[in-house]
């Protein structure tokens, strides 16, 4: 893992900078402590901050030049399967000077052109240079897991692993985007391919830009849709998770794992117990002062498979100071609240480690968010009691916590996913916003609407789909940018093609299934928060895979996530730091926001605080702080 930067002339001979080249890749120093190289000739300026972390020798540095090739890279990420290609590209005449995934990329792209990338397993985004032909290539991963940004600007593309590092280069001038704020609120990121600052695009998730003859073309190399197809059916989806970790583990370095002592972690630190000769470290997070506590869960795990057992303490999201620089170092407001508790963990790791593995993936693949995965049944729900008179539909669905039946399954969707009701967030920007999200509002929720639309012909199939496109990236980068904030490598097992291929092949009451017709009558009168994980069960494949090889206390146990308690956060004296800045006469929201309708919005909400309205305080506090940075 690392963080690249670079810069790509539409024509020969401009000039580039060396010395501007570094300025720039020095503001991802945090994502590369080991090392930093530079390359510059009248084509590129690459740059390049190193974690070594495969062939930790000084000949695997990059910007890599291989001539032999006749191609320079700066890559982000791991290929985990470079062994076998390396054995494969050497057989077929190939000559290497390191043992590094870097060298076999340069060499599976001479060999096979853009087509290598059908062969790369792995998490990657890197920008390639081919001097032969004078073609240039910026390449993000299958399901975006390591971030790639980029920006055109006066003849040339800028592209980097965060937009701090494009924003450092002198001549780059762009503002916040109103957009980008909008959809940060709905979704705590910025879907489709944006960011927060106009004119700086998001490579998307199985995409590669190219770079020729003075314009550039985005190409498309993969798609979820296409990952059904892909041959993942000649091993069992034990032996393909099994796989997958045994891989994610390869490394030169010493290797941990976060386990929270939920089924998601438990397997993974299965899998390497078994499938390996390994015994990383477990880190457990445990959030100070709020009895929010699993590590028993995740020690009995540990004690399992007698692994070491290390218990981080979570402080709980009241240091404005750290949050601000968690912003500065991400380039991007915390959507997240738990942000906070994943950068303590994995400051807790980097003391000895630079590569962690994580669970993150399963909750989309295998129907981990309940509340979110059972919206057929509201639906349905919702349907039949639209047929009832409408006093007793009205007291119906206040009980059962259903919104109003609504013949467009995204928009009933999207009422539940929002962490903003899309009217109440409209009525807080200003009037010259608010006129300007009309025509952008309508245009990206016509295109999410559209991708909805194609994703199956049921909800359920529609929501596991817009989970995986657009939920799961978000969650990726936050993971990526968080951990790398503290100078270490984050891998995620189950995001890989071939578990995926499987997952998505998989019947629904293979994932989510009631535990009985009497469960099933009980959740009917009651909502879904009520007998979520109580009256059904989710990731059934997992639980039935892994029955005998976790204890029973964790395969029974319900999903919990980082539980603070952000109602009570929004309205006591931990958040008052947060709101002074964001209600303050010189606050920097006031571009595009009506302060006092936030201030009555807030009034009126404060009064009967829930975790919900605390997440929306959250996300406008963050973006306070976020938008003091750069506006």
């Amino acid at each position: 893992m690392c963080g690249i930067f670079g810069l790509v002339n539409f024509t020969r001979g401009d000039s580039i900078s060396a010395k501007l080249v570094r300025k720039c890749t020095d503001a991802l120093a945090h994502r590369g402590p080991d090392g930093v190289g530079v390359y510059v000739d009248e084509a590129v300026g690459f740059g390049h901050r190193r974690l070594a972390i495969i062939d930790v020798d000084d000949r695997s540095n990059q910007p890599f030049v291989d001539p032999e090739c006749n191609v320079v890279l700066t890559y982000n990420g791991e290929i985990f399967n470079y062994r076998d290609l390396h054995a494969e590209l050497k057989a077929a005449g190939y000559h290497f000077r390191s043992s590094s995934d870097t060298e076999v990329l340069c060499k599976a792209f001479h060999r096979w052109g853009m087509d290598c990338l059908q062969r790369l397993r792995g998490m990657f985004a890197f920008g390639l240079y081919d001097r032969s032909s004078g073609r240039s290539f910026l390449v993000r991963d299958r399901m975006g897991i390591k971030p790639l940004y980029y920006m055109e600007l006066s003849g040339r593309i800028l592209f980097a692993s965060q937009p701090s590092a494009i924003l450092r280069w002198p001549e780059t001038r762009t503002t916040i985007s109103i957009e980008a704020i909008s959809s940060f609120l709905s979704f705590r990121a910025v879907y489709g391919d944006g960011s927060f600052f106009e004119r700086i695009k998001k490579v998307p998730p199985g995409h590669y830009l190219e770079i020729a003859n003075g314009c550039s073309v985005i190409h498309e190399w993969w798609q979820l849709s296409s990952a059904k197809n892909e041959d993942a059916g000649k091993l069992s989806l034990r032996e393909q998770l099994g796989d997958s970790v045994t891989v994610h583990t390869v490394s030169d370095v010493p290797v941990a794992a976060l386990l929270s002592g939920g089924i998601d972690s438990s397997i993974i630190i299965s899998e390497i117990a078994q499938r390996t000769m390994l015994s990383p470290i477990c880190f457990t997070g445990a959030v100070v002062g709020d009895g929010y506590d699993e590590s028993p869960y995740a020690r009995s795990v540990a004690a399992k498979f007698g692994l070491e057992h290390r218990v981080v303490e979570i402080p709980p999201p009241d240091d404005v100071s750290l949050v601000s620089q968690l912003i500065a170092l991400r380039c991007h407001p915390l959507g997240m609240h738990n942000e906070v508790a994943m950068f303590a963990l994995a400051r807790a790791v980097s003391a000895e480690h630079k590569v962690v593995l994580t669970g993150e993936g399963a909750d989309e693949l295998f129907a981990g968010y309940s509340r979110l995965y059972r919206l057929d049944f509201d639906y349905a729900r919702a349907r039949l009691l639209a047929a009832l008179p409408s006093s007793w539909s009205t007291a119906a669905r206040k009980r059962l916590g259903i919104a109003p039946f609504q013949p467009s399954q995204f928009d009933f969707f999207l009422r539940h996913y929002c962490h903003f009701p899309e009217d109440a967030k409209l009525s807080l920007f200003n009037k010259n916003c608010r006129s300007a999200l009309a025509d952008a509002g309508v245009k990206q929720a016509s295109m999410l609407r559209d991708e909805f639309e194609e994703a199956g012909d049921n909800l359920f199939s529609r929501v596991t789909q817009f989970l995986l496109r657009h939920h799961l990236p978000a969650l990726l980068e936050m993971v990526d940018n968080t951990t790398m904030a503290a100078g270490i490598e984050a891998r995620v097992p189950f995001v890989d093609d071939r578990v995926i291929g499987h997952a998505l092949s998989l019947p629904k009451l293979d994932v989510i299934r009631w535990r009985s017709i009497f469960h099933l009558l009980y959740a009917l009168c009651r909502p879904i928060t009520a007998f979520s994980e109580r009256a059904d069960t989710t990731k059934v494949i997992l639980r039935d895979l892994y029955r005998n090889a976790l204890p029973a206390e964790v395969l029974k146990r319900r999903k919990v996530g980082f539980a603070l308690p952000l109602g009570k956060w929004a309205t006591s004296e931990a958040s008052s730091s947060f709101r002074r800045r964001l209600f303050s006469s010189c606050s920097a929201s006031e571009q595009f926001f009506d302060m006092d309708a936030v201030r009555e919005w807030y009034r009126r909400s404060s009064s009967s605080p829930n975790d919900a309205f605390g997440k929306q305080v959250w996300l406008l506090c963050n973006l306070e702080l976020f938008l003091q940075q750069h506006v």
